[in-house]
């Protein structure tokens, strides 16, 4: 990787890989950057400089990207930062080197490197690469890193990893504010409800469009109905 381009910068996960970047690089020069406020052509000729591209625009504003810019990515690594997966069977991404990352944490809110995790779908990232694209990622983001199988199990895994858990959890935030909440397990729920209400909106918005999320919802409302606490604690009785 000679000349990577963060796509995004200023955003919360561009800033924090292009931070890696400057960590892991022998020269800044080498790092190219662009966000909302550079032009159409400055935007076009650093894409032409670049070899690895870390694209980290919002989930609606990905696909849009891609599609104007194809014909300028053709033999560049493109690593998406997206937090749903199924947009990628789209045909524009037919013919680019379109690569996944999820970076499962919030850099600002996650200072404790051990809670740090980045997915990558293993599949992609080829013995022949040039260079040891899984060794970068896990170098730049200082994460320890796990692989999901295909696209759906991703989507799947993330209807319960993040949309249900953070619906599950504003929900009870709301409801334990309303009496007072003040038992220790409800003082670390609210604490979590106000790390979700420090995030972006339009992400968590977008996360609760997972298609898989209504399954997820009836499976946990069925657990609720039918809820049996031996059942929980069986391997502890």
């Amino acid at each position: 990787m000679n000349n990577p381009l963060v796509v995004g910068y200023k955003g919360e996960i561009g800033s924090f890989i292009l931070n890696g970047l400057l960590r892991i690089m022998p020269k800044a020069l080498n790092i190219w950057c662009v966000d909302i406020n550079e032009t159409e052509a400055e935007t076009t000729h650093r894409i032409k400089l670049s070899d690895v591209i870390f694209l980290c625009v919002p989930l609606k504003d990905t696909l849009p990207w891609l599609i104007i810019n194809k014909s300028l990515l053709k033999g560049k690594i493109i690593l998406e930062q997206t937090s749903l997966k199924g947009w990628l069977n789209h045909k524009v991404v037919q013919g680019l080197d379109v690569r996944s990352m999820h970076i499962l944490f919030r850099p600002s809110q996650t200072p404790d490197f051990a809670d740090r995790t980045v997915g990558l779908f293993k599949h992609e990232f080829s013995q022949t690469d040039h260079f040891d694209m899984i060794d970068i990622i896990r170098n730049i983001t200082q994460s320890k890193i796990v692989f999901f199988e295909n696209v759906q199990q991703h989507d799947i895994r993330m209807a319960v990893q993040q949309a249900l858990l953070h619906r599950t959890i504003l929900v009870m935030g709301q409801l334990l504010r309303e009496c007072e909440g003040s038992t220790y397990i409800s003082k670390k729920v609210l604490e979590l409800e106000a790390r979700i209400k420090k995030g972006n909106l339009d992400l968590y918005s977008a996360i609760q469009d997972n298609k898989y999320l209504t399954e997820a919802l009836a499976a946990m409302r069925d657990e609720l109905a039918n809820f049996d606490i031996k059942k929980y604690f069986k391997e502890t009785l």
